[in-house]
């Protein structure tokens, strides 16, 4: 005889309903740093880089290639692979990333995806809400695809790319305009209290200071005028220049680049004299007989985020303990790189052209007063659960849901963490033919042979990961 399955009861029903949208919640909104953090999670990653196991570190990031998070995960890898200097893999990442760019910018500003997400950050942490990128990221990503295209030489693709880089920042710029409003407005649903417990997390973020925000980027605009003037558009090469210069005033060779094209072009006028007259010009010409050396040395790998637990004020009197993403370092000073001929002739060396810990610690500022205000909602909300669930359920139901609370109070942690800490640049002019340039940063030397080519920039990249460089040179 068969046994009749057993009629579930309305009361089973209603028990198993929070399991079910916990679970729905989990499985088909939740991002793979829901539980775990993300730093832990990619610290495998950077120790396989500094070992140069490339392959290993791009197995294990495509795992995630297909997760909620996937355009992080694809960050991280082509960003790895490019340091392989595996080109047609970082631009295949690359160019999927921009192609999720674009479709998140065609979406409609209500979506049941992003409805979702939402809903389950409300419930859970902003874990739950599917990345996006940030800002600088995202300029990034134009400025890494363009090294791609460039080192690949397609000069034309390169150039689109750090076009789009360019106009990245400008939309940045924008946003940012109406962040700032949403900015005042949640800064005034938050009580004084709130607003200083937030800028206790502010004053962590010291490198933040370094910057007046967190996407304009003088190394994208360097290597956009870079490509300019290798195609001889020495105009378009000034400008960019110049907005370099204007992000990052204090580097030296950006200085010559625009008083030698300033020169050139015969733009003074529309320069401020003071530098004219504080670089000297004996060497604005090159001579026949010389090529142009360019070094870009990109260090470390970004600052990672941590989790700092703080009070937050619900209707300015209920007290609750949540915890928010700061970054609880001071500002690195940057170790340049020293560049000298294989018989002992120093070149130079490097000097800063951006720090991304900079531009991250700036995008989190800017976002504590939002985060503050999901963190109110979120806490309302769960507080709302807790109490349907021991009106339905009795004090073991409320516990369950209080211990869910408790476990999923976890601060975002999430960023491009294999982005260098900074990036520096140094140009000089060497003889042509072919030289060996001995390079060295204090915890890592190495040699490489280039050719240098009259009237020619011959571009090399240095990586920088905890000791060990990853080289790659182009002539332009």
């Amino acid at each position: 005889m068969v046994a009749m399955p057993k009629k579930t009861s309305r009361s089973e029903i209603w028990s198993r309903i929070p399991i079910l949208i916990f679970m729905a919640i989990l499985g088909g909104c939740s991002t793979t740093s829901l539980f775990t953090p993300y730093p832990v999670q990619i610290q495998t990653i950077k120790k396989l880089v500094k070992n140069k196991h490339y392959m290993q570190a791009r197995d294990i990031l495509s795992r995630y290639s297909n997760s909620a998070d996937k355009i992080l995960y694809l960050m991280e890898r082509g960003r790895v692979s490019q340091i392989a200097n595996d080109r047609k893999s970082s631009i295949e990442d690359f160019s999927q990333i921009i192609e999720e760019f674009d479709k998140n910018e065609e979406k409609p500003t209500l979506n049941i995806t992003d409805s979702a997400g939402e809903t389950a950050a409300l419930l859970i942490n902003d874990n739950a809400i599917p990345y996006r990128g940030e800002g600088y990221e995202r300029v990034f990503v134009h400025h890494f695809q363009a090294m791609n295209y460039l080192f690949s030489g397609n000069f034309d693709a390169a150039l689109v790319e750090v076009r789009r880089a360019n106009l990245e920042q400008e939309l940045a710029l924008e946003r940012h305009e109406q962040e700032i409003t949403n900015i005042e407005h949640n800064e005034k649903e938050l009580s004084a209290l709130n607003q200083r417990n937030l800028h206790s997390i502010s004053s962590l973020t010291t490198p933040a200071e370094k910057v007046k925000n967190s996407f304009q980027n003088a190394y994208t605009f360097y290597i956009s005028g870079l490509i300019y003037e290798a195609r001889g558009e020495k105009n378009d090469a000034y400008i960019d220049y110049k907005k370099a210069l204007e992000i990052f005033p204090d580097n030296h060779y950006l200085k010559k680049d625009v008083l030698r094209l300033a020169t050139q072009l015969g733009l003074w006028n529309d320069y401020e004299q003071p530098v004219k007259h504080s670089i000297s010009s004996s060497r604005i010409k090159s001579s026949t007989i010389e090529g142009e050396v360019v070094v870009l040395f990109e260090q470390g790998f970004a600052p990672v985020k941590m989790a700092a637990t703080i009070p937050l004020f619900i209707n300015n009197h209920t007290e609750q303990l949540v915890s928010f993403p700061v970054y609880q370092t001071r500002f690195h000073s940057e170790v340049p790189l020293s560049v000298s001929l294989k018989g002992g002739e120093k070149i130079g060396v490097t000097q800063p052209i951006v720090y991304v810990e900079s531009l991250a610690a700036k995008a989190l500022e800017e976002h504590l007063p939002t985060m503050a205000v999901r963190q109110a909602l979120r806490f309302a909300a769960k507080r709302e659960i807790s109490r349907q669930a021991l009106k339905k359920f009795g004090e073991h139901g409320e516990l369950a849901v209080d211990i869910f609370n408790f476990i999923t109070e976890q601060a975002d942690r999430r960023s491009w963490l294999t982005l260098p800490n900074n990036a520096q640049i140094l140009r000089c002019h060497l003889p042509k033919g072919m030289h060996k340039l001995n390079l060295s940063n204090g915890s890592a030397n190495d040699i490489i042979e280039i050719e240098v080519v009259p009237g020619r920039i011959t571009l090399v990249r240095v990586i920088a990961t905890e000791g060990i460089f990853h080289i790659d040179s182009t002539i332009m």
